[in-house]
């Protein structure tokens, strides 16, 4: 193999670099907390197990997309001071513009909360002669969060402008809120009764088995909210550095930094025996429930 000159260190290899992570989540309604965030289990919870020995399970997995009643948006606040109390005033005067600008959209107060979360010291460092460098006491910092509740979806996009007039650039989160969920699970399970209704004539017509219910094995719900289901991957392509000359000779290695996009990935329909309201292409609440009923076959 031939040795390329020291200059010439870098060999060009076409590397195509696709990284996949569900680890991190940048879309605007996911929120900042879902950085470093486990994702939901997309794992079906259907088995297969059809049975034996006399008995034949039956299975039914249902989904409904659920349009969300409400909406809450939460956002972050943080400001130092000199002071514990300076540092508290100063929130509370970017909280109060925030507030006030919010409710002139159409936010009215008794649907807005603000939750004090901590207030720590600060410090810094700076030299203190004969080549020490000192830690000291700098001020403090006073964190809160401000939480509000809307309907409109679109009322987002201006609490976010509004908040970055008072200087507020953390998103922290925004929950969906189905008011009803009682109703949806009503509705999940007569759908699944009957989805295993049918299953339990198809098997009779077709195969002339005789079966009798014997039990519940198994009713599971499972709600999955948007901030869970976003993926993010980040692609590019990038050359290789030749190991031959990486780290020799003090020679660095910076990269670039890459841009990431995220999406919504809903689950797949093709899992479900039934899917209630597909819905459009906006995000929803996506409730699930896996049955599984056991039947004994005469024989």
């Amino acid at each position: 193999m031939n040795t390329l000159p020291r200059k010439s260190f870098l060999t060009l290899l076409a590397v195509t670099l696709i990284v996949v992570s569900g680890l991190s989540l940048r879309a605007q309604e996911a929120g900042n907390r879902n950085y470093g965030r486990d994702r939901a289990d997309r794992t079906p919870p259907n088995t297969g197990n059809i049975g034996g020995n006399g008995f034949l399970n039956i299975e039914a997995y249902v989904l409904m997309n659920a349009a969300p009643d409400e909406f809450v948006a939460v956002f972050g606040v943080a400001q130092e001071g000199a002071t514990g109390a300076e540092s508290n005033q100063k929130v509370n005067a970017r909280i109060e513009q925030f507030l006030s600008a919010a409710e002139k959209l159409g936010v009215n107060r008794s649907n807005t909360y603000v939750d004090f979360i901590t207030q720590n010291r600060t410090y810094g460092f700076a030299p203190s002669g004969d080549n020490t460098i000192r830690e000291s006491l700098t001020g403090f910092e006073t964190k809160k969060t401000v939480s509000l509740r809307y309907k409109d979806r679109a009322m987002l996009e201006k609490l976010i402008a509004a908040a970055g007039q008072a200087s507020i650039f953390d998103l922290i989160k925004v929950d969906y809120i189905v008011n009803d969920m009682g109703k949806i699970k009503r509705a999940l399970f007569d759908e699944a009764i009957k989805i295993v209704k049918q299953k339990e004539e198809a098997y009779s017509r077709s195969l002339n088995l005789a079966v009798s219910r014997k039990s519940l094995l198994q009713e599971t719900y499972n709600t999955y909210y948007p901030g869970e289901l976003y993926q993010t991957y980040t692609a590019f392509e990038s050359g290789a550095v030749d190991s031959n000359y990486y780290g020799q000779g003090g020679t660095r290695v910076i990269r670039e930094r890459k841009s990431s996009t995220s999406y919504l990935e809903p689950l797949d329909r093709s899992a479900f025996d039934a899917v209630l309201n597909p819905g459009g292409i906006e995000p929803m609440v996506q409730c699930t429930l896996f049955m599984k009923v056991m039947y004994s076959i005469a024989q």
